[in-house]
């Protein structure tokens, strides 16, 4: 058996690919590790069983790895990690929400606009606080709680004219200050280049390490103020793991609040029969969901994503089966997935 791995030398810690080429070593087989962004990856994946990569939210990564694995799961016929039902809606909120209605998954209601003028109209009659998020981003970051009508309008022309560029509009904001370079500098960047000329084209805009610009779409989605805390159920094959995430201090939100809760008793059964049940339905090799509770005391799923930070599930320290059975002993979320896609690609 031979399986491709996608891995660089600067691959982020929490890569998967790390534990997957250690796990591969010891089981005895060899991985191929090649970064698949280059241009004869068709020619030197040609042989292997199957191919994995752990891309992630990244302007680089969001680009390249859905051409690259749609080439190699479509053209070559080959088994990948993530395949096509797992990867498509991967940091894309918008895309999660037609995917929830079209699947009937209980969700958070939520309502996307593609014209500036619709939007206005809904907002007139619309019921605050509202939600307004990016359709990108992760740990709570480009998630707002609006509280009157002014505020989303003014959003709305921010959406519908230049747009957001992500990670600049909550708390991250002092945080970007950093990495933009100063207006003053740009100032003098561009003085340079009138009267000097000493560069062969125009000073670059600042750069964004994380996402391009979002424009021409609003996404809001319902207040629910009834929750403390959000539950996050991971479905890997056959396995489902669980924990709770308490909000952040004053604050309505949980992701990236670090404030968890893993006691088994406290988590929702059936947040795990519905996570189980979704995953098992669309073929999801990997894939954790959010869930709240809406205002019926209902489940409402908020969003999902086919990777996630592993210690927080390797911490579960144990998993149910479909069954809903337990079974003790910590798992390493990298190793559940690589072994699911093992098992899968005994069955080609």
């Amino acid at each position: 058996m031979k399986i491709a791995l996608h891995h660089t030398e600067d691959a982020h810690p929490d890569s998967f690919s790390r534990k997957w080429i250690e796990n591969l070593n010891n089981r005895g087989i060899e991985p191929l590790v090649l970064d698949f962004r280059k241009s004869d990856t068709a020619r030197k994946i040609l042989g292997s069983d199957g191919a994995m990569w752990h891309w992630l939210h990244v302007p680089d990564d969001k680009q390249s790895a859905p051409k690259i694995l749609d080439a190699l799961e479509f053209g070559m016929g080959l088994p990948v990690f993530p395949n096509k039902q797992t990867r498509w809606h991967y940091d894309e909120k918008i895309s999660q929400h037609y995917l929830f209605d079209a699947i009937k998954a209980p969700k958070i209601k939520t309502w996307i606009f593609w014209d500036k003028q619709s939007a206005f109209e809904f907002i007139e009659s619309a019921q605050f606080p509202l939600v307004f998020k990016l359709s990108v981003g992760a740990g709570s970051a480009n998630v707002l709680k609006l509280e009157q009508r002014s505020e989303a309008l003014h959003l709305i022309d921010i959406m519908f004219g230049d747009g957001f560029t992500p990670y600049t509009i909550n708390e991250f904001e002092q945080k970007m200050e950093t990495i933009f370079p100063s207006f003053v500098q740009r100032l003098k960047d561009s003085a340079n280049y009138l009267l000097k000329r000493r560069w062969p084209v125009v000073p670059a805009k600042p750069l964004h390490w994380y996402y391009l610009i979002q424009k021409n779409y609003v996404y809001f989605q319902e207040f629910l103020p009834n929750n403390r805390n959000d539950t996050r159920v991971t479905v890997i094959g056959d396995k489902i793991f669980a924990y709770l995430r308490y909000n952040r201090d004053g604050d309505f939100r949980a992701s990236g609040s670090g404030k968890l809760e893993y006691s088994r008793k406290l988590i929702p059964e059936n947040a795990l029969q519905t996570a189980w049940q979704i995953s098992n339905e669309n073929h999801f090799q990997s894939m954790a969901y959010d869930f709240l509770i809406a205002s019926d005391n209902n489940l409402a799923l908020s969003e999902i994503s086919y990777c996630y930070v592993p210690r927080l599930v390797y911490d579960c320290g144990g998993y149910w089966d479909k069954e809903l059975r337990w079974h003790d002993g910590a798992i390493w979320p990298q190793d559940a997935i690589l072994e699911d896609f093992i098992n899968t690609l005994g069955k080609h």
